[in-house]
């Protein structure tokens, strides 16, 4: 990212930071931050996303970063975060602690959300909802609806017909 105008605070997991025009940042994929104006004036910017190949090796990737990873890679929404925790090396309290001061939420609730989208993309393309649910890890269609209601506040059948009207 490079900021073209303004003043802006960064917040990262691990603190604060000012930034000006000028200044050329690099943030990981995975990590979460924001961007706050400092002052009436605002602030512009650019970003340019790299694939991790155009990243450089010493980068380092964060523990809720790769703990991200593994969750993206479960087949259901069983959420075993002693095997999550095992893969990132660290003990399940570590790992659930570090994962919430990172991101805000807990690893199910991410999870969850990663289904979601998931699912969101299936529907995008007229996925039958049934389908979607099973292929993005749900128990089922109800499960699905449960948690696209809680989270959208509409029904799987409602997103997937507003892309079909779109298209």
């Amino acid at each position: 990212m490079h900021v073209l105008a303004g003043r802006a605070r960064l917040r990262l997991p691990e603190g604060c930071r000012e930034v000006a025009a000028g200044d050329t940042l690099v943030v990981p994929a995975g990590v979460i931050h924001r961007f706050e104006p400092l002052d009436r004036h605002g602030w512009a910017f650019v970003s340019r996303f790299a694939s991790p190949s155009h990243t450089s090796a010493h980068e380092t990737v964060t523990l809720s970063a790769r703990a991200t990873t593994l969750l993206a890679q479960r087949p259901t929404l069983r959420t075993d975060v002693a095997t999550i925790a095992q893969g990132c090396t660290v003990s399940e309290g570590h790992l659930s602690r570090t994962f919430r001061r990172e991101t805000g939420s807990s690893l199910h609730n991410f999870h969850v959300v990663l289904a979601l989208q998931q699912a969101k993309a299936l529907l995008r393309r007229q996925a039958p909802v049934a389908e979607a649910a099973l292929a993005a890890g749900f128990y089922d269609q109800a499960h699905l609806n449960r948690e696209f209601v809680r989270t959208y506040g509409m029904t799987p059948a409602a997103f997937r017909g507003g892309w079909a009207a779109a298209a």
